[in-house]
């Protein structure tokens, strides 16, 4: 009897035991369908175009390309696109987890800023095949306090709100994906002005009007304006503000653009090409305009002359400050 009872309880335990794994089998396959652990399936090496809608816009604007050939196409125009930008917006979305629902049906969705006129909507396609469609609504930030008393951190906690295409559900993500994709062309463009390794340059030539021209030229360890010693703090802080320089403001309309272009700095050194950098200060407008060699499809222009001085500098801002008596 004994060894009967003993084979019984067996049973009913391995009976017990299938059973608590079906069920939890069940709940988990049943949670899978209705929260999804993963939003998109995304091969970036595959992407060829984004399209984004700004909020209310049946305009789109395209990006489409791969590799480090980007383009920007919004209406009439197009552009080289900011490849550096196309690969953080890729890898947000990939890696967007969701971290609950906040709205399961369309009642949901104003409070969250997700509904059709409100939302921005990105459509990423490889080749003929939508990998992923989607709306952005609402940027929540909240506090996460760090610790008691006297000394104690705060780290602001950032969300973002999802719906995807064909589910009424409203997803929470960690993070800024909300605030990535911005409604402007210029957030997706070629930013770059300038980009060079200070270390490579020997020479630099400002060109002028009238006779303000000058030239700084590197001797050993030394640099020197016009065959004068120039103050070494000045020479760096000037590479440092201008060897990784861009800007987003741009000028593409024609008649925004001067006939002529009076400022000019080539930066050269040694086994590079030389970079030409043009200026033009339009008074009428009170706009200032930058061109550049290395980013030969944009016109930068803006009201601020913050970008022009960075670049356009006197004679005088690279000698050093004479001593008190001395001229």
């Amino acid at each position: 009897m004994k060894k009967i009872k003993n084979s019984t309880l067996l049973i009913l335990f391995i009976v017990l035991l299938v059973a608590v794994a079906a069920v939890f089998l069940y709940d988990s396959h049943k949670g899978d369908r209705t929260f999804k652990s993963q939003l998109f399936a995304i091969d970036s090496a595959r992407v060829s175009s984004i399209s984004i809608y700004p909020k209310g816009s049946s305009d789109a604007m395209i990006l489409s390309g791969s590799g480090n050939n980007w383009t920007i196409r919004f209406k009439d125009q197009s552009f080289p696109a900011d490849t550096q930008s196309i690969r953080q917006i890729l890898s947000a979305v990939i890696h967007a987890i969701p971290e609950r629902v906040a709205a399961t049906d369309p009642s949901g969705w104003k409070e969250f800023e997700i509904t059709d006129s409100a939302a921005t909507r990105v459509v990423i396609r490889e080749g003929d095949e939508t990998t992923a469609d989607f709306r952005l609504g609402k940027l929540s930030f909240s506090q996460m306090n760090q610790g008691q008393g006297y000394g104690r951190g705060q780290n602001i906690i950032v969300k973002s709100h999802i719906r995807i295409a064909g589910d009424d559900k409203v997803y929470v993500v960690d993070g800024f994906l909300s605030m990535m994709f911005g409604d402007q062309p210029s957030r997706y463009r070629n930013k770059l002005v300038c980009k060079f390794d200070p270390n490579s340059v020997n020479r630099l030539t400002f060109v002028y009007t009238g006779d303000s021209s000058f030239v700084i030229t590197r001797s050993g360890n030394q640099w020197m304006v016009d065959g004068m010693p120039a103050d070494s703090a000045k020479t760096v802080r000037y590479f440092s503000s201008v060897s990784q320089s861009q800007n987003m403001e741009f000028a593409d309309k024609i008649d925004q653009i001067p006939p002529v272009f009076p400022f000019q700095l080539t930066i050269e050194g040694n086994g590079t090409s030389p970079i030409l950098i043009q200026g033009a200060v339009d008074s009428a407008t009170k706009r200032y305009f930058i061109k550049t060699s290395l980013n030969p499809d944009a016109l930068f222009a803006s009201s601020s002359p913050t970008l022009f001085q960075q670049f356009f500098k006197g004679h005088s801002n690279f000698l050093p400050i004479p001593a008190k008596g001395k001229k």
